[in-house]
C-alpha cells in the first residue's frame, strides 16, 4: 500500500488567500518547568483533552499541536482566543479558550483513473461526500478503504493522488476535491508463508484457505482465511493476514500462527459400584490422536476400550481431509468388536467427504462388515443359531454442519452430524428341525441405520452457557441378530448407567448441560441425559421400551500436563450417592 499524501497539509498549501487561524505566541512570565494542569473549553464548552505532561514553558508548541488536531477535524479557521494562567496554585493551573470558526462543506469530489473498479463503487465507499462536513481525518480514511479495495481485487501497488483541494473564499466555505487513481498491474499471488510454523507445509495451508499461488490475488479476504485454518485445529492460534509485495511485484500472503500439538492422547477410567452380582469394576478407554502429519493435514487415530464383561473393541482410522485443488477429502476406517466368547464383529469403512462451505460438508460411504460366533454363538437358542455368521454391504450418505465460536470450549454456535446407510446382509446359521436334524440356512435381507447428533450453544449470562444436545442411532431390519443391535450408556453415551447396558435397535439420548466458563478452555458444569432404548420383539415377548434418565455434575480444566475432564454421574435406580465417576485426562504429544 503506498503512503497517502495528507490532506491537511494539502488543504492548507492548495489554498492561497484564504487567511486560517493561527497560533499565537504566548510569553508567560515566570513560566516553570513542572507538569501544569490544563483546561480547554472550545467554543465555551469544556473538552475532555490532556496534553501530558505539558509545562508552561511548552505552551507555544502545545497550541500549535491543539489547532492543528482541529484543522485536521475539518475546522481549517480555528484559533486560540485567550488563554489564562494561574501561577499561584501548585502545580500551575492554565486555561485555554479555543474557537472552531467556520466549517468547510464538500462540494464535489471528481475521481480520475479508475478502470478496474466503478465510480459508484468507489463513492459508496466514501463517507466524503457532497453535502457533508469537510474533515481531512475523515478523507484519509476514505482513501485507505479504496486502497483496501483494490487490494482484495489484486491490484496491490495502487496508488491514490490528492490532486487538489480548492476552497470557495466565500461564506460558506466549500470544498472541490480532486483525487487521480493509478490502478497499477494485478499482483500475482507468489505463496503463503507461515509465521510461526515448524510443521504445517504452505501448500496445505494455501489448499485449506482456497487460494491457488501464481493466480492474481483477486478475493483477498483477511479473516476467511484466518477462520479457515482455526477450523482445521490444526493451529492453536491464528493472525491476520498481512499482504508483501516482493521486489517482482508478486504477492506474499505472511501469516502469523501458532501451531497445536501434533499428537493427542485422551485416557478415561470409569468407576462402575456393584450392583447385584456385579462387583465394583474399573473400565478405561485409551484414544491415540495423531493430527496434522507430515504437515500436510493428514489424520490417524486408535483408540481401544475395556468395556465390562470381557468386551473390548479397537478403532482405527486415517485420513486426508482435503485433496489437492480440489474440495473432497477420504477416510479409510477399521472398526474390531470382541463380546468375549460370544461372537466378533469386524468392519473396514471408506469414506468420501465434500466441503460445501466453510464447517459444511457432505458425505458418501462404502462398508463391508463380517460377523463370526464364537463358541457361545454356536449354542442354538429355542432351535436356531444365537449368532450367525454374517457378511454386510452398507452404502451411506451423510451430512455435517460445524459453525461454533470455539472448538474447545464453545459459547455460541451448533454442530449436528447426521448419517444415513443401506444395505444387504447374508446370514448363514444352523437350525434344529421337529425331528431333531440339525441343518445350515441361508437368508438374504435389506437393513437400514440412521444416525444423528447434535449441539446448540446458548449464551444466557456473561460465562454461562446453556447446551442442548441428541443422540440417536436406530436400525431397520426384518429380523434382529445380538451383533446388530447398538450398545448404549456410559460415559459418551447415557451418564450415570454401567458401560454398554443396554442393547437396542433404536437408542436415544436428549441432554441438558448448563456450563460455567472459568476461561477459554475450562468450565464446569451440570447436566441431565434422558435416554431412550427400544428392543425388538425377539421370540413373540413383545417390543420393550425403556426410559432412562441420569444427572449430574463436572468440570473441564486445563493443567501443566494436559486437560483433565471429571464427571459424577448417578440415576434414579440406584440413588444420588450409588454414581458413577469418570476422570479423563487429554496431554499433547
Amino acid at each position: 500500500m503506498v503512503p497517502l499524501y495528507s490532506a491537511t497539509a494539502l488543504l492548507l498549501a492548495l489554498m492561497p488567500g484564504v487567511a486560517f487561524g493561527q497560533a499565537e505566541s504566548f510569553v508567560v512570565p515566570f513560566a516553570s518547568d513542572q507538569p501544569a494542569v490544563w483546561t480547554l473549553y472550545v467554543d465555551g464548552s469544556v473538552q475532555d483533552w490532556n496534553p501530558g505532561s505539558g509545562t508552561l514553558s511548552a505552551i507555544d508548541d502545545i497550541t500549535d499541536d491543539l489547532l492543528a488536531r482541529l484543522r485536521h477535524e475539518g475546522y481549517p479557521f480555528a484559533t486560540v482566543d485567550s488563554v489564562h494562567v494561574d501561577s499561584t496554585a501548585q502545580p500551575d493551573r492554565v486555561t485555554l479558550y479555543v474557537s472552531r470558526g467556520a466549517a468547510v462543506e464538500v462540494d464535489r469530489v471528481d475521481l480520475t483513473g479508475n478502470q478496474a473498479i466503478s465510480e459508484g463503487d468507489l463513492r459508496s465507499l466514501m463517507e466524503t461526500r457532497s453535502g457533508r462536513r469537510f474533515s481531512p481525518a475523515q478523507l484519509e480514511a476514505d482513501l485507505e478503504a479504496l486502497l483496501h479495495a483494490y487490494e482484495r481485487r489484486g491490484y496491490l501497488l495502487s496508488e491514490i493522488q490528492v490532486l487538489d483541494v480548492e476552497l470557495t473564499p466565500d461564506m460558506p466555505f466549500r470544498a472541490s476535491i480532486s483525487l487521480l487513481i493509478r490502478e497499477g498491474p494485478r499482483s500475482p499471488l507468489k505463496g503463503i508463508e507461515l509465521a510461526g510454523a515448524e510443521r504445517t507445509r504452505t501448500g496445505y495451508a494455501a489448499r485449506v484457505a482456497g487460494i491457488r499461488p501464481g493466480e492474481p490475488l483477486s478475493t483477498y479476504e483477511p479473516e476467511q482465511i484466518r477462520q479457515r485454518l482455526l477450523d482445521t485445529g490444526h493451529f492453536q492460534q491464528v493472525g491476520t493476514p498481512e499482504v508483501r509485495v516482493e521486489e517482482d511485484s508478486a504477492a506474499v500472503l505472511v501469516i502469523p500462527v501458532e501451531e497445536a500439538p501434533p499428537g493427542l492422547f485422551d485416557v478415561v477410567l470409569g468407576y462402575q459400584p456393584g450392583n447385584g452380582s456385579r462387583g465394583r469394576r474399573i473400565v478405561g478407554t485409551g484414544h491415540l490422536v495423531m493430527s496434522n502429519l507430515f504437515g500436510a493435514g493428514l489424520g490417524a487415530s486408535l483408540r481401544l476400550n475395556r468395556l465390562p464383561g470381557q468386551v473390548s473393541r479397537v478403532e482405527t482410522e486415517f485420513s486426508d481431509p482435503l485433496l489437492p485443488y480440489v474440495p473432497f477429502g477420504v477416510s479409510v476406517r477399521f472398526e474390531g468388536l470382541q463380546d468375549s466368547t460370544f461372537y466378533s464383529r469386524q468392519r473396514y469403512r471408506g469414506e468420501v467427504s465434500y466441503r460445501l462451505s466453510r464447517g459444511v460438508e457432505a458425505r458418501a460411504s462404502l462398508s463391508r462388515e463380517r460377523t463370526r460366533p464364537g463358541q457361545a454363538g454356536t449354542e442354538l437358542l429355542a432351535g436356531r443359531q444365537r449368532v450367525p455368521r454374517a457378511h454386510a454391504l452398507f452404502w451411506g450418505l451423510g451430512f455435517v454442519y460445524r459453525r461454533v465460536d470455539r472448538l474447545q470450549n464453545p459459547r455460541r454456535g451448533a454442530w449436528f452430524e447426521i448419517g444415513f446407510e443401506q444395505g444387504s446382509k447374508e446370514r448363514r446359521f444352523r437350525t434344529r428341525s421337529v425331528s431333531g436334524d440339525t441343518t445350515v440356512e441361508r437368508t438374504h435381507e435389506r437393513q437400514a441405520r440412521f444416525s444423528g447428533r447434535g449441539r446448540l450453544f446458548i449464551p444466557t449470562f456473561p460465562r454461562h452457557v446453556l447446551v442442548l444436545g441428541m443422540d440417536a442411532n436406530l436400525l431397520q431390519s426384518d429380523t434382529y441378530d445380538p451383533s446388530d443391535l447398538y450398545r448404549f450408556g456410559g460415559a459418551t453415551t447415557l451418564r450415570g448407567y454401567d458401560e454398554d447396558r443396554f442393547l437396542g435397535r433404536l437408542v436415544s439420548r436428549t441432554l441438558l448441560e448448563y456450563r460455567y466458563q472459568l476461561d477459554a478452555e475450562s468450565f464446569a458444569f451440570v447436566f441431565t441425559d434422558i435416554g431412550y432404548v427400544e428392543l425388538p420383539d425377539r421370540g413373540g415377548s413383545g417390543v420393550e421400551r425403556g426410559m432412562y434418565p441420569g444427572f449430574g455434575f463436572g468440570m473441564q480444566f486445563d493443567t501443566a500436563i494436559g486437560m483433565v475432564n471429571t464427571s459424577y454421574a448417578a440415576n434414579r435406580e440406584g440413588g444420588q450417592f450409588s454414581g458413577r465417576i469418570h476422570v479423563g485426562l487429554s496431554f499433547g504429544l
